[in-house]
């Protein structure tokens, strides 16, 4: 009986397994086991004490004992596979990697914010191992994790290109928020500098504040700023996590006018004030565990009561304590999500970023709004009590209020004109933009074919070049001429030629299938095709269907039937400093000449390991 439960579990185990039966094409999450038993080595932790966790993430909550992690990796592929081991969530104090079959001592890959960022494969606040499969291998390996915060783990393999396309989404993504964030900082701070009102001044603190946190929850703040202050992360984020309500706090209560309205609200609010500055002074000196639990149980606290004051406005129709209640539930989602994290519960980390950098987002809007309106209901006020005065005076002097008058009937029908030039100026303007962008439109048309000109494809694909070098993502340029093209002019004139050119230049762009593909008339029958993220043999085969269905039926002209070739001349590489733009089409129009050279109607891919040569080389 205990030799058939051996068997079963090793069947189990080898089924559950993170096998690789192909190319792994974008993700997969990992498998994997997790063991809190205390040791300095997984091979001494008891085989039933280990738990088997099959999404990939797991979620432990606070802690400060290090948990052991195992996992196999079968790659039953007749290939080798270069792979990313990516922990989402980035604030993981120490990561070490070890590989069974060698002394777990010995060269362990370790990263983790309290490591230097220099010491990561990627320069980058991601928690990345470089994993290399052997073909038909299978590999054993152990994670030690260490962290005086959450412990949570989300472990997938990636691939390269993949994990950079997803990467510079959400980098786009969060980079977006955190640029409105700044604006919004900016624009307060301009605002208070201009009118010297302190709202002004609370609310770009506020922003500022949050704008540091999001980041810092990012990992940014690690990445560019302090990747070597490891302190500095435990001493600001529970500090931080606090302060950021307190001009929200003091802005509540100016903005509401609650010290003439409700005093046991204005006492409440105050009491949590006091205590919020205190923990931002006490929070440093306590250890991160208790100091991170304290800031979040606190800071939801806070914001309750922010809520509850804010709300009870709100009920009266108060059009400011609506908007602040618009601006605080965010808040409240936010810290109920890390209260989430601190008492294990899972949560995918990217959703959860996601759903921080909307959240933050909303209430620095919410509140830039708040000031700003309050500023404009304040200055109306004052522009009406000013109008009250003068219209006091007008009634004493009567001659001063009737010379008054027309000027601002003067005034108005000045404006009133300025307004209408203005406005007959924008819609001018307007159809001026309307009509140039028609033009460069055309400009950017070949006449003849629909095709796009010479001048595109110059323009496009020296965007293209630095769009390869920057993604590191294969260009590939097709130079495409027709074969005896003047015998076809001399034999049957030049309209039959024309229509031939027409004929070729449908056919690419029939032949075309992306959106990101460009196809170009270079001159005369020559072409040119602009193929991002295509290797050689890609550019091929978009060039043999081009060329065979041109090769398969001769064209009716009005002299009659003609029958036609084309050669092609292919260049692809990934952009480098080592190129230029120009290359690449020199590159094509030799591979072309060569293709012309060895007989025509054929397909030529230029080496890209050589120097280019000229034609007569060739």
């Amino acid at each position: 009986m205990r030799l058939i439960l051996f068997i079963c579990l090793l069947f189990s185990c080898a089924l559950q397994a993170n096998t690789l039966n192909t190319k792994l094409n974008g993700y997969t999450q990992l498998v994997f086991d997790y063991s809190l038993v205390p040791s300095d080595s997984p091979e001494k932790i008891p085989v039933n004490t280990w738990q088997r966790v099959e999404s990939g993430q797991v979620n432990l909550g606070l802690g400060n004992s290090p948990v052991w992690l195992k996992f196999k990796i079968n790659n039953n592929t007749q290939m080798q596979q270069e792979l990313f081991l990516f922990n989402a969530f980035v604030h993981i104090d120490k990561l070490t990697l070890y590989q069974k079959g060698n002394n777990l001592a010995q060269t362990p890959l370790t990263l983790g914010d309290s490591m230097p960022i220099k010491t990561r494969y990627l320069k980058d606040a991601d928690q990345i191992f470089k994993l290399s499969l052997s073909p038909n291998t299978h590999y054993e390996y152990y994670i030690k994790a260490e962290t005086a915060g959450v412990m949570k783990l989300n472990l997938s393999l990636w691939q390269h290109d993949k994990y950079i396309e997803k990467k510079a989404k959400f980098n786009l993504i969060m980079g977006l928020i955190l640029g409105v964030m700044f604006a919004s900082s900016l624009i307060l701070s301009v605002l208070f500098l201009i009118t010297k009102k302190q709202s002004f001044a609370l609310a770009a603190v506020f922003n500022i504040c949050v704008w540091f946190l999001f980041a810092w929850l990012l990992g940014y703040v690690y990445r560019y700023i302090s990747d070597q202050s490891f302190w500095l992360i435990h001493t600001i984020i529970p500090a931080l996590t606090i302060f950021v309500l307190v001009p929200l706090n003091i802005l509540t209560e100016r903005i509401l006018g609650l010290h003439s309205l409700a005093k046991p609200h204005v006492a409440c609010l105050r009491i949590t004030l006091g205590i919020s500055l205190a923990l931002v002074v006490i929070t440093p000196f306590l250890s991160y565990t208790i100091a991170l639990t304290v800031a979040v149980i606190f800071a939801l606290i806070h914001v309750l009561i922010l809520l509850l004051v804010t709300g009870i406005r709100a009920q009266k129709k108060d059009t400011k304590a609506q908007l602040l209640v618009v601006c605080i539930l965010p808040l409240l989602i936010t810290l109920l999500y890390k209260g989430a994290l601190l008492f294990s519960y899972s949560i995918y980390f990217s959703q959860l970023m996601v759903v921080f950098g909307v959240s933050y987002l909303i209430s620095c809007i919410a509140l830039t709004l708040i000031a700003i309106s309050q500023y404009i209901q304040q200055r109306d006020i004052k522009v009406s009590q000013q109008q009250k005065r003068l219209a006091e005076a007008e009634a004493n002097e009567a001659i001063q209020s009737e010379t008054i008058r027309l000027q601002e009937l003067h005034q108005e029908e000045l404006e009133s004109k300025i307004q209408q030039r203005t406005f007959e100026l924008e819609v001018t303007l307007r159809e001026l933009q309307e009509k140039n962008l028609e033009l460069e439109e055309l400009n950017t048309l070949d006449a003849l074919t629909g095709l796009r000109n010479r001048r595109h494809f110059d323009k496009k694909i020296t965007m293209e070049f630095r769009r390869s070098r920057r993604e590191q993502t294969p260009l590939a340029v097709v130079m495409l001429d027709i074969d005896h093209f003047k015998p076809i002019n001399d034999e049957y004139g030049h309209l039959a030629g024309d229509e031939a050119i027409k004929y070729v230049a449908a056919s690419i762009k029939g032949a075309l299938r992306r959106p990101s593909d460009i196809a170009c008339r270079y001159g005369g029958e020559e072409f040119a095709l602009i193929l991002p993220n295509t290797d050689s043999q890609g550019a091929k085969l978009v060039s043999e269907t081009i060329r065979q269905n041109i090769a398969k039926h001769a064209i009716k002209t009005s002299s009659g039937d003609v029958k036609l070739t084309i050669s092609a001349g292919i260049f692809s590489k990934t952009a480098d400093a080592s190129l230029d733009p120009n290359q690449y089409t020199d590159w094509a129009d030799k591979a072309l000449y060569s293709a012309k050279q060895q007989g025509r109607n054929r397909v030529f891919i230029a080496d890209s390991t050589q120097s280019p040569k000229d034609p007569e080389e060739l």
